[in-house]
């Protein structure tokens, strides 16, 4: 985990709990957001594993404080603007490398969703025409796209 970060509880679909890396935090539409970040292994070059650190945006009944953590210093977003921000709003694609029995995919993510370069509305829009591209569900990237969501 990244040196200096606060650290909190991520709560997982199964009911078991991690520890992760608080980066920073947003009001969304529907209440607050964390993103975190988990080191797991994942397969490297030559089948060996290595760490590697995942980051996700969170709603807040997935991620807890660990009693007498200080989030003083952790970065605040301001809440996304009203109505039809999404021209003032920014995306990234990530590419989802080809795996055995599953062929590689892209998915378009909210900026801040995952790490990349920014794109604009129009390239947002354009790439989900190309196949296997799909908005992304965790930051709900569908429903920032006009005639995406």
């Amino acid at each position: 985990m990244p040196a200096g970060n606060a650290r909190v509880i991520v709560i997982l679909p199964d009911g078991q709990e991690l520890r992760a890396s608080l980066h920073e935090r947003r009001r969304g539409p529907d209440g607050w957001q964390y993103r975190v970040a988990i080191t797991l292994w994942q397969a490297g070059s030559g089948g060996r594993q290595e760490p590697v650190e995942h980051t996700v945006w969170l709603d807040a009944g997935h991620v807890r404080p660990i009693e007498g953590g200080d989030y003083s210093a952790v970065p605040t977003r301001p809440p996304a603007p009203a109505g039809r921000g999404a021209a003032r709003q920014a995306w990234t694609i990530q590419n989802l490398p080809h795996r055995p029995g599953h062929p590689g995919a892209r998915l378009v993510h909210i900026i801040g969703c995952q790490p990349g370069a920014p794109i604009d509305l129009d390239q947002a829009l354009e790439a989900l025409q190309q196949p296997r591209t799909v908005p992304c569900l965790q930051c709900k990237a569908a429903t920032s796209l006009p005639s995406a969501g």
